[in-house]
């Protein structure tokens, strides 16, 4: 399982690169509408609330358009459209299914907004960033962020975890796990750092990558402890097996649907470079 995940990962690395190094952005948001997709679908399996195909067809439609209305920056038109749309067709479900077998419940209606817009909302942050000046590092910042916390919280806890079960929601966590996963985010955004500073010649502000680092651990590990509980509350293992050894989209990219959005915010308002 760790020689797939390891080999999986690196493939992963290598698209991250040339999506935002050397393919014109039109490329990651692409990629990007189509991992929202795949994202919306896992969530109404997940849930069990996609109970006909309709059900599954507006979260998704919804999710494939928001990206490239970011891309194409008329964003608030495309999501105040989707809003409406799945306000009147989700609901227009619940209508016409009440009492039936397959009725449509409100938590349906809140699901299907949630994996129809706020998921693919969330995503489309990598698209404002890769478009921005130096954008392609910004989103790999991003990225660094999330995957480093994560690696230090998973090594923290094997070698170190000794407190386990301080959250039910994921009861394997440890604390020295998540101190692993605190100290690890702020060391590999501080080496990022330094490669951007001395190898490529960008100046660095060292105290705001920090913020970034110190922010950006607290979404991640509260992206991956959200979509977590969603899990457990559903009795499933994963979200889907698209990603040997990671499992689906929501899987690989919860931490990205939380961070991604916060470090989009910072970079427009504290620039660290």
């Amino acid at each position: 399982m760790l020689g797939t995940r390891t080999i999986m990962a690196a493939v992963l690395i290598g698209l991250l690169l040339a999506l935002t190094l050397w393919l014109p952005p039109v490329w990651l948001a692409a990629v990007v509408a189509l991992l929202a997709v795949i994202g919306a679908y896992e969530m109404m399996h997940a849930t069990g609330e996609g109970k006909n195909l309709r059900l599954y067809l507006w979260p998704v439609l919804s999710a494939a358009a928001i990206p490239l209305g970011f891309y194409f920056e008329v964003e608030e038109i495309v999501i105040r459209t989707a809003l409406i749309a799945l306000m009147v067709l989700l609901f227009g479900e619940a209508i016409f299914t009440y009492g039936s077998e397959k009725e449509v419940p409100f938590s349906g209606v809140l699901t299907g907004f949630f994996a129809g817009v706020l998921v693919p909302v969330c995503l489309s942050s990598l698209v404002s960033m890769r478009m921005m000046e130096h954008g392609g590092i910004i989103v790999i910042m991003a990225f660094v962020i999330t995957a480093v916390s994560d690696t230090g919280g998973y090594f923290g806890g094997m070698f170190f975890g000794k407190h386990k079960g301080i959250i039910k929601a994921s009861p394997n966590k440890s604390l020295e796990g998540f101190i692993g996963s605190f100290v690890m985010g702020i060391v590999g955004i501080l080496i990022f750092g330094l490669i951007m500073d001395k190898a490529v010649g960008i100046s660095v502000e060292y105290g705001r990558l920090v913020l970034y680092a110190a922010l950006g651990n607290i979404t991640t590990q509260t992206g991956d402890l959200a979509f977590s509980v969603v899990k457990r509350q559903h009795g499933i293992k994963d979200y889907g097996k698209l990603i040997p050894g990671h499992g689906g989209v929501l899987d690989r990219f919860d931490s990205m649907i939380f961070t991604g959005p916060l470090v989009y915010l910072l970079f427009t308002h504290f620039p660290a470079f």
